[in-house]
């Protein structure tokens, strides 16, 4: 074939006598006739930077890749790349091209002509797109998006946006694959799994159910947390139904064995589903019980709640309203805070709504009386959200803190329970506070007392607390309940012995030889030697017993330590408490990490992306929580 002698030729491949390849998009092209017009205007319109690079003069004798090898002589330096570079298209003064040393122009040209990339590379950029989806939420007509494509392009000319097809039937598939393929090899790794799971209902009506996992991994000595799945559930929400539904979700993950506690709500269905399965715990969600106490409080300063809420609304929906609240917030000299408007099913946004009142009160006050629009607040609706912010910050404090995926917390549930309790019998007996309070106090008593009852009976719970090295036995208030907690810990790493000693060897002293003693002529010893040569059993209860004392005379752990690392160091030296702590502060005391997933779903299924299909929603919370 005769050699094509137009430049336009380091763009294209011959594929006939009449068309040609793009070597960046591939697509044929016409040339009919020899005219290589149609191949110039393609390259104008589609890959506009590798046309003008055309322009640039062409240094053939210019070694390749120069800024990838050193120079030869040891003193020569390169050109600072952090310094602009200006392309040139004058003739260069350089007399010899083949010299080694960089012109300007040279240590660019490769930059300005762009090649296809290589295969490897392509599959690294589409997945790292397929990532960007999953994780940032983004539609699969991203791709398709034309400012994108060209923003794609003007990065990296050479790659080739895949179709959105591709994303949703192959990228996002693969990525699945290898991420539930690393999801199980960790799990391999976990010996006891507690989990979580909640329901909720999209904005489209389709009703689905999340569950989590949550261990603790045996060779690192840290938590763990996985979303096995936010499931589409088309069936009716039963016990029976979801339980069968847990069991199935359990064994396609090989985990059926390792799953000890459930933590979930009070919704007397999934409570009666857990208690199906005979080797489950059921623990009630901590943060939810609180949710309970602190509504049952509000009930009582009802109507300062629904003015203080008219108000938010109000300067909500009026931005004129809401610039002059700004205006005289800054002429007051106070900082610029928006005020915050609660949801109805979380009461911590109710202690937010107040909080944010009192500290701006007084540009608050002012704003509305000069408005006029809506009833203002006054000193006595002041006083009634003041006295319910200082009794409910524990209550706050205590929702964050339990409500934490990164550290043990389990352990904690006890005692804040416990202060909790004390914190609002402590209050009832303050005569000053306003009657409207003291019948606040006297509602959230009465549901703590409701829900918080038995809860010392918790084995999970009183037995995470004492393998806890941060609270031992001090976090009990009664003996009782420490003793018996010791007793059962005790049983159990006694049936841990038992069960890791062979049945052949047995923990007993060695006797000393009869011979040897009745061949002993010293007098002295004959006594002693006696007394030893009397066998001593050590059983598995004592060996337990030992251990856990010796554990429990240790000094206390600082609170705010963690308690993973302190056992990871101590492992080799309590190694049956060890696996007694995997099984137990491996525990979350909330399902709040469900709640979570749920605020990514609803994002997820939002206007924009409404033409998802159920089975991709599935797979976008899977690899959003777990890549």
């Amino acid at each position: 074939m005769e050699k094509k002698s137009s430049d336009i030729w380091n763009h294209f491949s011959v594929i006939n006598n009449e068309k040609a390849k793009c070597s960046y998009c591939s697509n044929p092209i016409s040339y009919k006739g020899g005219s290589t017009t149609n191949l110039t205007k393609h390259l104008k319109r589609k890959h506009y930077v590798q046309y003008e690079a055309r322009k640039i003069p062409r240094l053939e004798m210019v070694e390749q890749n120069l800024d990838e090898h050193e120079p030869d002589e040891p003193n020569e330096k390169r050109p600072q790349t952090s310094q602009p570079q200006t392309l040139s298209c004058q003739p260069s003064t350089t007399t010899n091209i083949n010299t080694k040393k960089t012109h300007p122009l040279q240590t660019r040209v490769d930059s300005y002509i762009m090649k296809p990339i290589s295969l490897n590379k392509q599959k690294i950029l589409d997945e790292q797109l397929a990532i960007m989806i999953a994780k940032e939420f983004q539609p699969f007509s991203l791709v398709e998006n034309e400012e994108f494509k060209k923003f794609v392009h003007l990065l990296n000319p050479g790659y080739k946006l895949p179709s959105r097809k591709t994303v949703s039937k192959s990228l996002l598939p693969q990525l699945l694959n290898e991420t539930k393929e690393r999801v199980k090899n960790t799990l391999n790794n976990a010996q006891f799994i507690a989990f979580t799971t909640d329901g909720w209902t999209s904005i489209n009506n389709d009703s689905f159910v999340a569950v989590t996992v949550h261990f603790i991994h045996t060779t690192e000595c840290v938590l763990k947390s996985f979303l096995l799945g936010c499931f589409n559930f088309e069936k009716s929400h039963s016990s029976n139904n979801l339980s069968v539904f847990l069991k199935d979700c359990f064994n396609e993950w090989n985990i059926s064995e390792k799953i000890k506690v459930a933590v979930t709500d009070n919704a007397a269905n999934i409570t009666a589903a857990i208690k199906m399965n005979k080797n489950w715990r059921h623990i009630p969600c901590l943060a939810h019980t609180i949710n309970l106490i602190a509504q049952a409080g509000l009930e009582e300063i009802n109507h300062v709640y629904k003015k203080v809420k008219k108000v938010v609304e109000f300067f909500k929906r009026s931005t004129q309203s809401y610039k002059k609240l700004k205006n005289a917030q800054t002429q007051m000299g106070y900082p610029e805070l928006k005020l915050i408007q609660d949801v109805t099913t979380r009461w911590n946004s109710t202690f937010d709504m107040f909080q944010r009142c009192i500290l701006i009160k007084e540009p608050l006050i002012s704003t509305i009386a000069i408005i006029g629009n809506v009833d203002n607040l006054t000193n006595e609706d002041f006083e009634i959200m003041q006295h319910y912010c200082e009794i409910f910050k524990p209550f706050k404090e205590a929702t964050v803190e339990l409500s934490s995926e990164k550290g043990v917390s389990i352990s904690k549930v006890l005692i804040i329970t416990q202060m909790l309790h004390s914190h609002i019998k402590n209050n009832i007996q303050n005569i000053q506070l306003p009657h409207t309070i003291h019948l606040m106090l006297s509602k959230m008593l009465t549901k703590a007392d409701k829900k918080f009852e038995g809860i010392e009976n918790q084995r999970v719970l009183t037995e995470a607390t004492l393998l806890d090295p941060r609270f031992k036995k001090k976090a009990f208030d009664n003996h009782i309940i420490y003793q018996r907690t010791y007793d059962q810990i005790v049983e159990k790493i006694a049936a841990i012995i038992k069960r890791n000693k062979n049945n052949d060897e047995h923990n007993i002293n060695t006797p000393l030889n009869n011979n040897a003693i009745e061949n002993e002529t010293s007098e002295i010893w004959k006594h002693f030697d006696a007394q030893v040569s009397t066998p001593t059993l050590s059983t598995p209860t004592s060996e337990a017993i030992e251990e856990i004392d010796r554990y429990i005379s240790e000094p206390l752990l600082d609170r705010k330590s963690d308690p993973l690392k302190w056992w990871n160091n101590r492992r080799n030296i309590y190694p049956n408490l060890f696996e007694m702590m995997l099984l137990r502060l491996c525990v979350p005391s909330s399902s709040v990490p469900c709640e979570r997933i749920f605020s990514k779903a609803g994002y997820t299924i939002s206007e924009r992306r409404s033409r998802l299909s159920l089975k991709n929603v599935e797979i976008l919370m899977f690899l959003n929580s777990n890549y």
